[in-house]
């Protein structure tokens, strides 16, 4: 009977050990190539089969896109280590570049970068979906999409990983109640359930599951089908393919008003924060943060600087830990503002009280700064993502504006939602122009440069006749 016993463990062990590994580039990096660039199929066992060698990228390229294996790739030599160089569905790890930040740029060629992001796992922003691959002046250039973002980044800030190595990424689950995007720290390892945020309630398009997204707008069954559509630059394939899913609190304009009141914020501050005094000294005790008492300001800067309350709010708590950061009790930054990744701390402003800092975040730094239209860092009023909105330049945080949004959300579940889809939002399709008057011979006060920017439906009216319709907003 023992005997038995012992089989039955020896067996459960080895099923366990080979669910959890791991494949990475420590299985291959020492590998020896039969050419320049060798085409592999990857295994989802870890074996490697050769198929082909070439002399030169394009061509293993072009071979490896003619073959609808899962775990087809490129392997080729980058600084004496062999390496991934293309994989026609992969997904990318970005946690292994070991600087500070991971740049962004919308084409290989670009001088300057588009947005910035922090993709090491303490964000969650650690993977994103492989496009393409370029090899120019010597550097593997990357097309990924992350963050509703798609553009470019350099060879050494990745790490290619074909589907059938991917343990867990970045996902979205859908329950009766909510939409939750989950955020893994190792695509090659199990995703453990804890990290993620809950960012609004539950999409009507879409039914209870399991989901995958580099956008957060169009969703996906299984990563391949997913893959597919973003090379084809479509999202033909997606579950909601005629009704794209736009999160309220992450696409409401900071030009907007919240209908809670002073008195709502401070009360939710005491009772659902359970933060019941202010700070005194330079550290915070379970119940002491800076916010505490802190609507009367919130309401105050909305009233006069028309930037909303319940935005600014979740925004603080994102950027505080809920009022209780140091720079939020040593230097009263409510926001963080001016601290930079490379030096938080010393860099960051200070502020006499934190109402002021309240105040000045709603003017100089909303108002004046991120949401006026000739600011460099504008790309729209909301809190948005990384291609459009404050997110864009504000965080490094991939997701920075999710949090803002779940704590947005937290407090208007809290009330009743109150808030949600208070405001008509639309999304727009296209560039537009934005007239004076409904007539297109009136003055254009200002041109929307891209689709997907965010504006707030006030009102209808009818106009001049554009492509067969007169409805203007």
């Amino acid at each position: 009977m023992k005997r038995y016993i012992y089989i039955i463990i020896l067996l459960l062990l080895f099923i366990t050990t080979k669910d959890i590994y791991a494949y990475s580039s420590n299985d291959y990096v020492n590998k020896n190539l039969c050419g320049k660039y060798e085409v592999v199929d990857l295994k989802e066992n870890g074996s490697i089969t050769t198929y082909k060698c070439f002399d030169n990228f394009d061509s293993a390229k072009e071979y490896t896109n003619k073959i609808d294996t899962n775990g087809i790739s490129v392997l080729s030599k980058v600084n004496n280590k062999t390496k991934i160089v293309y994989s026609k569905y992969a997904l990318c790890d970005l946690s292994v570049n070991y600087e500070l930040l991971t740049y962004f740029y919308q084409n290989y060629n670009s001088k300057s970068s588009y947005t910035y992001m922090d993709t090491g796992s303490l964000y969650g922003g650690v993977d994103a979906a492989v496009i393409d691959v370029v090899l120019y002046n010597g550097i593997y250039f990357a097309k990924v999409k992350i963050g509703n973002f798609t553009g470019w980044i350099k060879d050494y800030t990745y790490e290619i990983v074909p589907i059938t190595w991917v343990k867990s990424s970045s996902s979205y689950t859908i329950t009766n109640s909510d939409i939750r995007h989950n955020y893994v720290s190792k695509i090659q390892n199990i995703y453990n359930g804890s990290n993620g945020s809950t960012i609004g309630p539950k999409p009507d398009m879409l039914s209870v599951g399991n989901y995958y997204s580099y956008d957060g707008t169009y969703f996906y069954k299984d990563i391949k089908t997913m893959l597919k559509d973003y090379k084809n630059n479509n999202y033909n394939n997606s579950i909601n393919n005629n009704n794209p899913y736009y999160n309220y609190y992450m696409y409401l304009s900071n030009h907007t008003k919240t209908n809670y009141s002073n008195i709502n914020i401070n009360d939710y501050i005491r009772n659902n924060l359970k933060i019941t005094k202010d700070v005194y000294g330079i550290s915070s005790s379970n119940n002491s943060s800076r916010l505490y008492g802190s609507g009367d300001y919130f309401i105050y800067a909305q009233e006069k600087y028309g930037v909303n309350a319940l935005l600014s709010l979740s925004l603080s708590r994102n950027e505080t830990g809920n009022g209780k950061s140091n720079l939020a009790i040593n230097k009263n930054n409510g926001f963080g503002l001016n601290a930079v990744d490379s030096n938080p701390k010393e860099a960051a402003n200070w502020y006499p009280n934190f109402a002021s800092s309240i105040l000045g975040f709603a003017s100089g730094w909303m108002t004046y700064g991120y949401l006026h239209p000739r600011d460099w860092r504008y790309f729209g009023p909301q809190a948005g993502d990384k291609l459009l909105g404050i997110n864009v330049k504000y965080a490094s945080d991939t997701f920075w504006s999710e949090k803002l949004a779940s704590n947005y959300y937290q407090f208007d579940k809290a009330y009743g939602m109150q808030d949600y889809n208070n405001y008509q939002l639309g999304v727009l399709k296209r560039s537009y122009n934005a007239y004076a008057n409904p007539s297109l011979s009136s003055k254009i006060i200002y041109s929307y440069p891209e689709k997907g920017d965010a504006v707030v439906i006030v009102d209808e009216v009818k106009g001049d006749y554009v492509n067969g319709s007169n409805i203007w907003y």
